[in-house]
């Protein structure tokens, strides 16, 4: 019987540590979330403006002299041509220069923004960007050519879609791109390059987050689900404990009761024992030795167990 007990003890005990592994192992799956781990090292970057105010009506060059000298990663100069003048732009590099702006040619500047709520998307989604095409030059309206790109950190290009866009002064408008399906998870790049006739007049581009598929379609059918079987565990563990505790009690009980009646018992059996020692001797069937030998013994117990 005690070896059955403890049998049934062991197995409840198994059951209820099985329980609570299966309750970690799922909160674990729950709440572990995804991350990109790596590491980025930016350097210190600086921005300063001039204000040249070069009005000009006749024929020259102008020479400017940075006031701020260092490591130039990108240059913006603004400003406007009228229609029966032009100019040029360069900036000179150990020597060499380079055409940042010429009047002559539709040059543009390109402001593209993914909207705030295409910021973090899903694989096989969509994004819509904000386009805006500025005539830097400020007249010769003309077709352009526009690109929209998705490129990896690196540069890599994964996805691409042209058309043809007609800009007088500015042309502002969203366009939609679609996220291949097979894309890995990470941080891209939305690129927007303008040409016209074969010559690029303006870039722009703007970062967003592409996140696994999975994740949109069972993250939260999947954690409410497990925390509907954790809940179902749960309750059963705690159905399975106080089915335990009440048997436990309820023996400890029965123990209590059985021990607290002996004594009782033992007393009306001494005494049941007495009284027909009584009625035997006065029936004359033993001898009066032998009543005041028993007699003194069953009263003796009597007196053991009232104290």
């Amino acid at each position: 019987m005690k070896s059955k007990k403890n049998k049934t003890k062991m197995k409840t005990t198994k059951i209820i540590i099985f329980l609570v592994i299966v309750i970690i192992a799922l909160g674990i799956l729950v709440f572990k979330k995804q991350a990109i781990t790596g590491k980025v090292v930016a350097g210190k970057e600086t921005a300063y403006s001039e204000n040249l105010n070069i009005i000009k009506n006749e024929s020259g060059t102008y020479e400017w002299k940075v006031k701020n000298s260092g490591n130039i990663k990108s240059l913006k100069a603004t400003g406007a041509v009228s229609s029966g003048g032009s100019a040029r732009v360069f900036i000179e590099k150990n020597g060499t220069k380079y055409v940042l702006f010429d009047s002559t040619k539709q040059l543009f500047d390109v402001n593209i923004k993914v909207l705030q709520e295409y910021k973090n998307v899903f694989q096989g989604d969509e994004i819509l960007i904000q386009n805006q095409l500025l005539n830097l030059r400020g007249f010769g309206s003309g077709n352009v050519d526009v690109k929209y790109s998705i490129k990896d950190s690196k540069g890599n290009l994964i996805a691409t879609e042209k058309e043809t866009v007609f800009v007088e002064t500015q042309a502002k408008f969203i366009r939609k791109l679609v996220i291949p399906a097979d894309i890995k998870p990470g941080t891209y790049v939305a690129f927007v390059e303008a040409s016209a006739n074969g010559t690029t007049v303006g870039t722009g581009s703007d970062t967003f987050e592409i996140k696994a598929k999975y994740e949109e379609k069972y993250t939260k059918q999947l954690k409410y689900g497990i925390i509907g079987v954790v809940v179902v565990i749960l309750v059963l563990i705690a159905f399975i404990v106080g089915i335990h505790l009440f048997r436990r009690l309820k023996k400890k009980k029965e123990i209590t009761e059985i021990k607290e009646k002996a004594p009782l018992e033992k007393m009306e059996k001494l005494e049941k024992e007495l009284k027909s020692l009584e009625e035997a001797h006065e029936s004359g069937l033993i001898s009066e030795e032998s009543y005041r030998k028993e007699k003194s013994r069953i009263e003796s117990k009597l007196g053991a167990g009232k104290k």
